[in-house]
């Protein structure tokens, strides 16, 4: 049976309600855009170990199966816009029905001040699937599971405001409601290495709505000699649970606080793009390292580097680094099960993209492996325009390495996916 959560009804109607607001008589110019979608992706390898909170991922062979549609409008004035990107998704797999305002924010426009209110997305950093001053939440499962990947990226509903002067531009961030990252959870139909497995007791412990917790960012960024050149503040909460057992047991996920510091850089040399990118993260909750259930505090560190080696075949990599630290002290307290992660995590990522019979058909492939911890991931993928309307793509998305690792934990979520899309 299909079922609709009471957030579908609520997308569909603020929906319909925007577009009625429009009149009739505006129908002709109302910008109306949107699109149909239809995604499947099949499990390729079966997880080797099923614990009961993880029953459903060993016996489901699509890790996706789904419909969706989504209406855009976007009606701009001189000084002001209204984005709205509303969409209905038809969980086949589940029966379900949801709804999600993916954004839905009020730009308005003055002499040295850009204003957006509502829900966004915003994206910070020059990294390729390396986030390190992008602190905004993610749908981690949405990747996993071989959507589109602007799917990764997820709404806040925030306040952004940009002032420009002297070619300098200042963005300021307030996120008053807290969005956790979507990670793979117990009674899913993804697979992940659970610690706490034996435990099924569990509940959630998000920052509420609160001044004290409202998270803010800062952005100042401008071109300095022909380099695109941002520092950037953070002050909020690890988007990815923590967990503690509790009596009973039972266990408590929360997110710790976390304050990050950075700045980037890129620019063309060397005949293509570099870029460089710096964090550090200060884990408010766990200064001194002796917490296990809190990530230590961190340096995160990446260099990349993309070239056009000839037309229409682009080639890009990246180096990055996460050091820990009072790494001793994590070791001394990690508890029994717990992954025993090194005091620095080296990645190695590479990009390739070939376009093909008048750029209609492009050929890409994105792999990502940590050669010290052994763990990899592999995305082969096809996208063809058969239209200016219609497009549909296949590729793989494939996890491999050691079971408790970040990337080998997912070895049983490998799928084979497709996803057909209509644009109108």
């Amino acid at each position: 049976m299909v079922r609709a959560s009471p957030r579908a009804w609520s997308t569909a109607l603020a929906v319909l309600t925007l577009l009625a607001a429009g009149g009739a008589g505006a129908a002709e110019e109302l910008p109306l855009h949107g699109f149909l979608q239809a995604a499947s992706a099949y499990r390729l390898i079966r997880p080797d170990r099923c614990p009961r909170t993880q029953r459903l991922a060993c016996d489901e062979s699509f890790v996706l199966g789904e419909s969706r549609a989504r209406l855009e409008v976007d009606p701009r004035g001189e000084r002001w816009g209204v984005v709205a990107k509303g969409e209905l998704i038809l969980d086949a797999v589940g029966g379900e029905v949801e709804g999600d305002l993916r954004e839905g924010y009020l730009d308005l426009t003055f002499p040295a001040l850009d204003l957006r209110v509502g829900r966004q997305v915003i994206t910070w950093g020059v990294g390729d699937l390396i986030f390190i001053n992008d602190v905004f939440p993610k749908d981690w499962v949405a990747f996993i599971s071989g959507l589109p990947l602007e799917y990764l990226k997820k709404g806040s509903d925030a306040v952004s405001a940009t002032g420009h002067w002297a070619g300098t531009s200042l963005q300021l961030v307030l996120i008053p409601r807290f969005e956790a990252d979507t990670l793979p959870e117990a009674g899913g139909r993804l697979a992940f290495h659970d610690p706490m497995a034996a435990i099924e007791a569990r509940r959630t412990d998000e920052p509420s709505p609160a001044l004290a917790r409202t998270e803010a960012g800062a952005r100042l960024f401008r071109n300095l000699l022909g380099w695109d050149v941002s520092l950037y503040a953070y002050r909020g909460f690890f988007h990815a649970p923590a967990g503690e057992v509790e009596p009973g047991p039972r266990l408590r996920l929360f997110f710790p606080r976390l304050d990050v510091y950075g700045a980037s850089a890129q620019g063309a040399a060397l005949g293509g793009v570099v870029s460089f990118e710096a964090g550090y993260y200060d884990s408010r909750s766990d200064r001194s390292g002796r917490d296990p259930a809190v990530d230590n505090p961190s340096v995160r560190l990446l260099a990349g580097y993309q070239r056009e080696v000839v037309p229409d075949f682009t080639v890009g990599g990246q180096y990055s680094v996460q050091v820990m630290e009072d790494h001793d002290a994590y070791v001394a307290t990690r508890g029994p099960g717990m992954p025993r992660r090194p005091a620095a995590r080296h990645v190695l990522t590479a990009r390739l993209t070939r376009l093909l019979l008048n750029q209609t058909l492009r050929l890409g492939v994105f792999a990502l492996a940590s050669p010290n911890e052994g763990d990899w991931y592999a995305g082969p993928e096809a996208r063809y325009q058969v239209t200016d309307a219609l497009s549909a793509t296949v590729g793989l998305n494939v996890f491999g390495g050691p079971r408790r690792s970040e990337y080998g934990q997912f070895e049983g979520n490998s799928n084979l996916y497709a996803v057909v899309r209509y644009a109108f």
